[in-house]
């Protein structure tokens, strides 16, 4: 019983120490942006990507291939949204496993890559792999390149139930497959269980 009550506090102390990042895939204007594009996050932070108008996506790519989908890397589907005064319900998120690595990503729909619609997680202190050589590099990239896996493969993809649903349709009806799983259940069950540990 001791040992269950220290793993559970452990756990629960573990978890309010990851931070969570937010990342504005575009703006109410539809700029070809994300803001920021360049952040620094430590292993085990949160970096949830929230999509505005019209329909963007955010997949990884490898530095010396931008615009194209990076073996196994994460990959959110399009989440289109028509509303300029509020971000989409869905958003997708992202866990940073290695932070000693950059991570790179990009706007998969249309140009969007090429005008400049990439971004960096821990980007290198120092060297030549900048955001800025990123970008010059994807404005020479021949095409614009969407993963074939599952959308939401490498994060979590997420409907946030409070807000308007009017114009949203789910990346489910857009061809990119949600994944919806009990999670807010299950860490509700896990609150639960921790609180009668403790």
């Amino acid at each position: 019983m001791l040992f269950s009550t220290i793993f559970a506090a452990t756990a629960l102390a573990g978890a309010t120490f990851a931070a969570e990042h937010v990342v504005a895939v575009s703006n109410k204007t539809g700029s070809l942006v994300f803001k920021p594009e360049s952040l620094k996050a430590a292993e085990g932070d949160m970096v949830t990507f929230k999509f505005w108008p019209k329909n963007h996506s955010v997949a990884q790519a490898a530095f010396d291939s931008p615009c194209q989908p990076m073996n196994n890397g994460f990959w959110s589907g399009f989440v289109p949204t028509t509303s300029t005064e509020a971000v989409a319900n869905w958003t997708f998120t992202y866990e940073v496993k290695n932070a000693s690595v950059p991570i790179w990503f990009y706007c998969t729909q249309g140009m969007h890559c090429q005008n400049g619609m990439v971004g960096v997680i821990n980007p290198p202190k120092s060297g030549p792999k900048t955001l800025e050589a990123f970008k010059n590099a994807s404005k020479e990239a021949t095409s614009n390149v969407s993963p074939t896996a599952t959308a939401g493969s490498g994060g979590k993809l997420t409907q946030n139930m409070t807000g308007s649903m009017a114009g949203m349709p789910s990346p489910a009806a857009t061809g990119a497959a949600s994944q919806l799983t009990g999670s807010v259940a299950f860490a509700s069950l896990t609150g639960l269980l921790t609180y009668f540990l403790l």
